[in-house]
């Protein structure tokens, strides 16, 4: 299992970090909109937050991602499942949403947050068998596929998912497909799980450097997938 806390020298951390984010002024022209505290944040705070993030775009909204994130740190893993299996709130949905921004900030926060929340096993089922497993799911396979910087972190998530023995199948079985377009089989499927990590690592450097983004990467998804063919269906595909 993988939790993230942000450490100053690192340059993927930092962008977790409170000085890379302003705080967002008031502004007189949006009075529906709630204002974020410049407090630390609390459980409480979480619906006006989630509202920023689903109706805010750019730094608005990465304060609001940076602040759900605050909440799950290694600081307050007392926060995780009650974020995610309490059922007062859907955090899942707004940061899979996170994940498909351009903005690197919000994407970045979005998947610290979803690492940290995929460690419990409780979460672990909502997460990947939950009513949000294919926002999340999706999302993460879209950044992987995409290759931004932060495929790394994604597929880490992914792996902490797997730890769920109930879960490996449906992951992997993973196959988008345009709403209302017939099912696609996942090995006939270039959007589907298995078909990306297949990208990814052929497309990974020969010798990648020891500690980059895409080393890891390789790395994680390698772990992925050794989880994932534990399941004998898994296993034939």
């Amino acid at each position: 299992m993988v939790s993230f806390r942000k450490k100053k020298s690192s340059k993927a951390a930092g962008k977790a970090g409170a000085d890379d984010v302003a705080t967002p002024q008031a502004d007189d022209s949006r009075d529906e909109q709630p204002a974020i505290p410049s407090r630390p944040p609390t459980m409480d705070d979480i619906p006006d937050l989630l509202a920023t993030m689903e109706k805010e775009k750019g730094e608005k909204a990465a304060n609001a991602t940076k602040r759900v994130y605050e909440l799950c740190d290694v600081g307050h893993k007392q926060n995780r499942v009650p974020m995610v299996c309490s059922g007062q709130y859907d955090v899942l949905t707004p940061l899979a949403n996170c994940l498909t921004q351009e903005s690197g900030d919000g994407r970045h926060l979005a998947c610290l947050a979803l690492n940290n929340l995929s460690i419990p096993t409780e979460n672990k089922r909502v997460m990947a068998l939950g009513p949000s497993s294919a926002a999340v799911i999706g999302g993460l396979c879209k950044v992987i596929a995409e290759d931004k910087q932060e495929s790394y972190l994604c597929c880490i998530c992914l792996m902490n998912l797997s730890f769920l023995e109930a879960s490996i199948t449906t992951m992997l079985q993973h196959s988008p497909v345009p709403e209302g377009a017939s099912p696609v089989a996942p090995l006939d499927n270039p959007e589907s799980l298995i078909r990306i990590l297949e990208k990814l690592l052929k497309n990974a450097p020969a010798v990648p450097k020891s500690g980059s983004g895409k080393s890891e990467g390789v790395r994680w998804a390698c772990g992925l997938i050794k989880n994932l063919a534990k399941s004998e269906e898994n296993a034939a595909m």
